[in-house]
């Protein structure tokens, strides 16, 4: 039959591998159901596009030359390691009910669209990150473990967590659109991100909600000092900026020079103090556990987590400095002030930020405070401040550039909270009329009272 374009010889008791002169135009072939247990080198069927094999093979060989070859089932048999497929212009692959542990061998399979790889016993999705072509893939009845700093937990596909597990496939394959016989929906997709890598307005909502839900379970405390009003919400100020940029010992130098007006508001963190630094005046550090018990205890205003380690401030650490009649400066990373932004305070934002990247980059070397990596990881978040800033008009109240040199940071700086508080005009007023009793506002008045953004 020289003519024939498909075969189909399945359901019978057919032992051999082709064993008949090829075709000169065969496309389709099915075998599927019958008695072979060897694949043969089909590379004289140069015309197959469309080949399934249901049968009792181990092992997959002799495709190497079957150049247009897009559809491949090798359904129900014994397979247990995936091989002999590179250069294959397949597009759909069907390897569903074999003995398969984990995914390998289809790294080159550039053109890949539909994978089946159900009744397996795949622990991992390693190995499908570069196909980015799969729009479909069925992973039903494994046994899928999750390791890719998502979480540590088996998951079975159809039994427990299913949740977990489909939103974890669809993060990790985020091009998908059908996983298990169901389409992926633009509602899946978001809600994946935002579980597994969510954008940091997230983050810091979801973490304003958790400290405002456990505040509201504890027993109800009046801050007078800070309580919220619209007209003249208590005054704050905020120094932000990346890693190393200077924003602490700034904030305590300016405390100590404006100490009429401002207090320092001292942070809760969880990692271990750097050189230098005194527990209670730059930082409370506590462990993981008092950290999550003043969580529950709604104590906290704001809470990130930065460099594997967690920071929060408090609503003891404002009160502490209100009760004084002065207004609260502390500094933080982005990540805060996203946090903060949601609760009722009206802090001043400034951001430092360092302009010059090998300068910032050999300050952060000589201090010996940080790895390799985490030098790379502060300097790659430059641009992420950067950003904010121009795509997020009057987020920052100012921003002032640094460099290595700290003291004319400062000097800006403390020309930026005299124009804040307006001293500069309080002194003209008071050369014009030193005697006036009525001359009598604070700063901190002042601070409160001048436009906000």
């Amino acid at each position: 039959m020289p003519y024939l374009i498909i075969l189909d010889a399945s359901h019978n008791e057919i032992s051999s591998f082709f064993g008949f002169q090829p075709p000169k135009n065969l496309k389709e072939v099915n075998f599927s159901h019958n008695h072979m247990t060897n694949m043969k080198d089909l590379s004289a069927y140069t015309s197959l596009s469309k080949l399934d094999l249901d049968n009792s093979f181990s092992e997959i060989s002799g495709l190497e030359q079957c150049c247009k070859l897009t559809n491949l089932s090798l359904e129900h048999n014994k397979i247990s390691g995936i091989s002999g497929l590179d250069g294959l212009p397949l597009t759909h692959l069907c390897l569903r009910g074999n003995q398969l542990v984990k995914i390998e061998g289809l790294e080159n399979l550039k053109s890949l669209q539909v994978v089946d790889l159900s009744l397996n016993s795949i622990k991992s999705l390693s190995g499908l990150q570069n196909l980015h072509l799969l729009g479909s893939i069925n992973l039903e009845k494994n046994l899928v473990l999750i390791l890719d700093n998502l979480w540590k937990e088996s998951v079975n596909s159809l039994n427990r967590s299913q949740d977990n597990y489909r939103l974890a496939v669809i993060f990790l394959l985020q091009h998908l659109t059908v996983l298990d016989q169901e389409k992926v929906t633009a509602e899946e997709k978001v809600s994946s991100v935002n579980k597994f890598d969510p954008p940091l307005d997230v983050v810091a909502a979801r973490d304003h909600m958790i400290h405002l839900v456990y505040h509201m379970m504890q027993p109800q405390v009046l801050f007078d000092s800070t309580l919220p009003c619209a007209d003249s919400p208590y005054p704050m100020l905020v120094l932000t900026g990346p890693q190393g940029c200077g924003k602490r010992e700034l904030s305590h130098k300016l405390c100590q020079e404006f100490d009429e007006y401002f207090a320092y508001g001292i942070c809760h963190t969880t990692r271990e103090p750097y050189f230098g630094e005194e527990n209670g005046i730059d930082y409370h550090f506590v462990s993981e556990e008092d950290f999550q018990d003043m969580i529950n205890m709604g104590k906290f205003i704001q809470t990130m987590q930065f460099g594997g380690h967690r920071y929060g401030l408090s609503r003891d650490a404002i009160e502490d400095v209100a009760r004084e009649g002065l207004a609260c400066c502390v500094h933080m990373e982005l990540e805060g002030v996203l946090s903060l932004k949601n609760s009722y305070f009206e802090p001043r934002y400034i951001l430092l930020i360092p302009t010059q990247v090998e300068q910032y980059m050999n300050h952060l070397k000589s201090r010996g405070l940080y790895t390799p990596a985490q030098i790379d990881m502060a300097v790659s978040r430059l641009e992420l401040y950067a950003k904010t800033n121009r795509t997020r008009l009057g987020f920052f109240d100012n921003v002032i550039p640094c460099a290595d040199d700290w003291e004319e940071a400062y000097q800006t700086l403390r020309q930026v909270v005299r124009e804040y508080l307006l001293l500069e005009e309080a002194e003209e007023e008071g050369k014009n009329n030193r005697s006036s009793p009525d001359n009598t506002s604070t700063g901190v008045y002042l601070f409160v009272c001048s436009d906000h953004h």
